[in-house]
């Protein structure tokens, strides 16, 4: 899709960016932000540099203390109901998952921003070429993690299915089937197992972030550089990403009127495409998937975004943005992500350059 010359730039431009980690607000967060102001410069984009504030407790401690009061309420509703009271455990249990929901819901939407302890600053660096509508999204910050990102999702995901499923074994002994409630006991060892990898999933900063999200950033540089996209386009460079999508929460609400967003995460040189989503369906954006050129040549189908998985477009869906993910990968590259082994050695350099043809082809399809 993109010809050898845009690919060897895809892989300077990798090369330099991930050379060490960044975290969010650190000073090699800054150098790499400053090599982004100058791509963009050069091609014609008037930059400014937004700081802002944030709080880290809700991305560093949320999701393991998420997990913990999980385990617990599968824990609890086991017991009262093997207790011989079942419609107390389902009721228990319903109210305890709806709490749940409404806090992680307060916790990502105004405690990253609000929240008093452990508070931090960083920046965002906004870039526009003409009167953008058209916005390119890709977070600059990177972050590693005690347990890899694939078992973190897999922990998440098996954790929630074993909620689902006590409480359809409540329903069931209700229903008459009072035997099910054998499976209870086994149910909550299996609860113990799969949260204690978010449990303990702490922060660091020991990734290079490579895939995670150097690829991204060098995507949205290059299809910013590209005579194939509109001249009227921004792009916006977020920070604190790995810590509650805190740059892009921070950015939202004073988004241009009309913005669509085309966020970029997560590039690798294998695997499938993926255009994600959340929330409400990007309905324009669709369209214009769907009427992508042949000469792309990578078929974009709108699905939901992987549980488990958080990125710059859910924040600005949540302000009514329409706004999509792009990516690309494969379980490899989960397991890769957020781990020492995320660094520029494991690309080439084409997945970041044919996201960037993409990119650009989808930009150009929604003016």
């Amino acid at each position: 899709m993109a010809d050898a010359q845009l690919v060897q730039r895809a892989k300077a431009l990798l090369d330099t960016l991930s050379e060490r980690p960044r975290f969010a607000g650190s000073e090699e967060e800054a150098r790499a932000r400053g090599l982004c102001r100058k791509e963009l410069e050069l091609a014609g984009f008037t930059c400014k540099e937004v700081p802002f504030g944030y709080s880290e407790w809700p991305g560093r401690w949320g999701p393991p203390i998420s997990a913990a009061v999980q385990a617990a309420t599968i824990i609890l509703v086991a017991r009262i109901a093997m207790s011989g009271s079942a419609w107390p455990a389902f009721l228990t249990g319903a109210a305890l998952i709806v709490g749940l929901f409404f806090a992680d819901a307060d916790v990502k939407r105004r405690w990253i921003l609000r929240f008093p302890l452990e508070r931090a600053k960083s920046v965002n660096l906004e870039a526009r070429r003409g009167s953008p509508r058209i916005w390119l999204v890709a977070h600059l910050d990177s972050k590693s993690q005690t347990v890899p990102m694939l078992i973190r999702i897999g922990s998440s995901v098996t954790l929630a299915a074993v909620m689902v499923l006590t409480l359809a074994i409540v329903l069931l002994s209700l229903a008459g089937a009072s035997r099910v409630l054998d499976i209870l006991p086994a149910l909550q060892i299996v609860a113990v197992v799969v949260a204690l990898p978010s449990i303990f999933c702490f922060v660091q900063n020991v990734s290079n972030g490579a895939v995670d999200n150097a690829s991204g950033v060098v995507s949205v540089l290059l299809a910013a550089q590209s005579a194939e996209s509109p001249h009227d386009i921004g792009v916006l460079i977020t920070s604190a990403e790995e810590l509650g999508l805190a740059g892009a929460r921070v950015w939202a609400p004073s988004a241009p009127p009309e913005a669509e967003a085309i966020n970029c995460d997560t590039v690798d040189d294998a695997g499938d495409w993926w255009c994600m989503y959340s929330g409400q369906r990007p309905t324009r954006i669709d369209a214009a998937t769907k009427a992508m050129p042949d000469g792309t040549g990578a078929p974009l189908t709108l699905r939901r975004l992987i549980p488990g998985i958080l990125a710059d477009s859910m924040a600005l869906s949540d302000w009514g943005i329409e706004s999509v993910t792009l990516s690309r990968g494969t379980l490899a590259t989960l397991a890769r992500i957020h781990t020492r082994r995320d660094t520029s050695n494991e690309l080439t350099g084409t997945g970041a350059a044919d996201a960037s043809v993409l990119l650009s082809a989808l930009a150009k399809g929604l003016v």
